[in-house]
């Protein structure tokens, strides 16, 4: 049996409610959901993590919504079994909106909690290029059981959104399944990030 129903957050969809710039499907979020198994006072928060686009959406006349919703990595946490959950915190650090009023996505968060209680993230960036197409790959930390948060980039170079290469399966798929881990046996602190 299942408790009834709660509801963690309102979504704001991302880009044009269906993909991002440069073609990351982003209506389906196949992203994260954590549990602390530490010995520290965060001992069984439970933590959500997906993309938003509540901070800065811009005007699209080419979308069916009428706009571009920039996406960011957001987390929300409870303390209580799901009972309850906290406003979603964004996780990326990136000043916006831009000067010219428009962001950079930052999508599809994986989240883990390590055995010291430590919270990790990571996801897809475009900070690093105001035109919002080029992407890296980021990690953000959290040491205060996710509310606040420190991030760093872990490519070394920004990658170009190429996708419809494989017609064989799917021209469409980009990153829909990244994910990060933990050692849930708690023997070993740490992340493993796969994307």
């Amino acid at each position: 049996t299942f408790e009834p129903f709660v509801k963690v957050s309102d979504v704001a969809c991302s880009g044009d409610c269906f993909a991002l710039q440069g073609g990351f499907r982003a209506f389906i979020d196949l992203q994260g959901l954590a549990i602390d198994r530490s010995a520290t006072s965060t001992k069984g928060n439970v933590y959500v993590a997906w993309h938003d686009s509540r901070r800065v959406q811009f005007p699209d006349l080419a979308s069916p919504t009428g706009f571009y919703g920039y996406a960011d990595a957001v987390v929300s946490v409870s303390s209580n079994g799901g009972a309850n959950w906290s406003a979603p915190v964004r996780m990326n650090q990136n000043v916006e909106p831009l000067a010219n009023g428009r962001g950079t996505d930052q999508y599809m968060p994986g989240i883990a909690v390590d055995k010291t209680g430590r919270v990790e993230a990571c996801f897809y960036h475009r900070r690093l290029d105001p035109k919002n197409f080029f992407f890296d790959r980021f990690c953000a930390l959290s040491t205060d059981g996710g509310q606040t948060w420190a991030d760093a980039r872990q490519t070394r170079s920004s990658s170009p959104s190429i996708h419809a290469t494989d017609t064989f399966i799917n021209p469409f798929y980009m990153g829909d399944y990244d994910g990060m881990a933990s050692d849930f046996t708690n023997i070993n602190k740490g992340f493993v990030g796969a994307f």
